[in-house]
């Protein structure tokens, strides 16, 4: 038999709702270039793409669009799902460490890209400027709950050779990954996974794509998740894990300049309530339209069966 106090924590839960701001990739704006101690033949191939392409298209005023609206929708949460950095320079992650703070957002999990984690040096050093963001351990997932939600993140951030943007989760996190997700559904919660690569093929080419991606595929086949949220691919997107009703969703780079509706700077707005036998989630997707203005993008709407409820009886 249910405690009382249990239930009436279920009875919270089902008239509970939370908002949640998904951005990613924001590329913030170099703040000098490398030192020469700090010249790799990596970061001197993303430092010339910069020169030559992504400082044209990825721009402080979408940026600035972008944020203000997500303050305007006043968010329980925020899921960032990484490459704020463009070489990884300890001064880039300094930079961005200032920026969070400036943008005033509510709690906010943040997991690594791969620019983030360009290459292997300092990197316990430059992560802890993010540790009020991170919520992790080295080495495990990291975990941030508030109301009917557990915001569940994975490092996919690896150093790689010159031409590739891979990335890889550890055995220690996919390890870790099942009983996180057993211990989060048993507590009810509605468990969004957060990776910077896409954990479906087809979103990106196998050079930037994600290494190992069936195993993780499999943890999450077989303990369910209601929700996954990637960036990387700088596209606006929604598929699935396979063989699951689990879906995934992509998003564009958040200072990406305005041009088609699937590329164009934007976020996903997504709302979560929980009731007896289901979640509802919909995500609703904002842009940056050519007219410099946010708006509405594609709606989508969900309502995956509700594990630990199942469990229970």
């Amino acid at each position: 038999m249910l405690s009382c106090q249990t239930l009436l924590c279920r009875s919270l839960l089902f008239l509970s709702s939370l908002e949640i701001a998904h951005f990613s990739d924001p590329h913030l704006p170099l703040v000098g270039l490398p030192a020469l101690s700090d010249i790799r033949i990596k970061r001197l191939l993303s430092l010339l793409s910069w020169r030559l392409k992504r400082r044209h298209v990825h721009l402080a005023a979408p940026l600035a669009a972008v944020m203000r609206d997500i303050r305007q929708y006043q968010p329980d949460l925020v899921a960032l799902t990484g490459d704020l950095t463009n070489l990884g320079l300890a001064k880039e992650f300094q930079a961005a460490a200032r920026w969070l703070n400036e943008q005033e957002l509510p709690e906010t999990l943040l997991v690594p890209g791969n620019h983030d984690a360009l290459i292997r040096e300092a990197a316990e050093t430059k992560s802890a400027l993010w540790n009020p963001w991170l919520h992790s351990e080295t080495g495990s997932p990291s975990l941030l709950k508030k109301g009917p939600v557990a915001l569940i993140g994975l490092n996919s951030a690896v150093p790689t050779p010159p031409f590739f943007a891979s990335g890889r989760v550890s055995d220690s996190q996919l390890a870790a990954l099942g009983p996180l997700l057993r211990q989060t559904a048993e507590e009810g919660l509605c468990r969004i996974v957060l990776i910077h690569h896409p954990p479906v093929q087809g979103l990106v080419s196998k050079r930037k794509g994600l290494d190992g991606m069936e195993r993780l595929q499999a943890i999450l086949k077989r303990e369910g998740a209601e929700l996954v949220l990637h960036g990387h691919s700088h596209r606006a997107t929604l598929s699935c894990i396979p063989h699951t009703d689990i879906p995934v969703v992509g998003t564009t780079s958040a200072s990406h300049s305005a041009g088609t509706p699937d590329q164009a700077a934007g976020w996903n707005c997504i709302s979560v309530r929980a009731e007896a036998a289901q979640w509802r989630i919909s995500v609703q997707r904002r842009e940056l339209g050519s007219n410099g203005r946010m708006q509405d993008g594609f709606l989508h709407h969900f309502s995956p069966h509700r594990l630990s409820d199942a469990k229970a009886l």
